[in-house]
């Protein structure tokens, strides 16, 4: 098969090599226009990243050994009902996002601290407010919940934690 598609690859069957095209006028408004399309699509989704417009920012709710959640700022309460009240804030192990968790439903072996009840994991902006997660973040937060989720025994029953250290 012949591979002389002028941008800049060689031939496996004949040798010939060529230098790579310019692209044609046609082309390159196609490509601005493409790039001018992405740039208001950006533009879009960080728009609606932020509660500006009543839109409820996009939070995570686990619980150790069960699928994670993707829930909004207004369902946040159902899973955890200290959320906005005593909640403990901290940074989320291994990502740049907060957790919330009960304070009653952490413990700790030595220096080792365990959750074992259900948490709220989400971004904030340089002011505090909650903003949405990216895809970017739910895909790391599940790596993070995978990669942490461990089993304790308590008289010879199994119960899954997420380690905070």
């Amino acid at each position: 098969m012949c591979y002389r598609n002028g941008y800049g690859h060689t031939c496996d069957c004949c040798g010939k090599s060529e230098e790579p095209r310019k692209m044609s006028q046609r082309e390159m408004a196609q490509a601005q226009a493409v790039m001018e399309f992405l740039k208001i699509w950006n533009e879009m989704i960080s728009a609606v990243r932020y509660d500006d417009e009543g839109q409820m920012p996009f939070m995570i709710a686990i619980t150790p050994g069960e699928p994670m959640k993707v829930i909004t700022e207004d369902q946040a309460e159902e899973f955890l009902p200290c959320f906005g009240d005593d909640e403990v804030i901290e940074i989320a192990p291994d990502l740049d996002l907060v957790i919330s968790y009960d304070r009653q439903l952490l413990f700790k072996i030595g220096e080792q601290k365990y959750l074992d009840g259900p948490a709220l994991i989400y971004a904030v902006d340089e002011e505090g407010d909650i903003i949405s997660l990216t895809a970017s973040d739910i895909y790391l937060t599940q790596q993070m919940i995978e990669k942490r989720t461990m089993y304790v025994e308590e008289e010879d029953e199994k119960m899954p934690v997420l380690s905070l250290n």
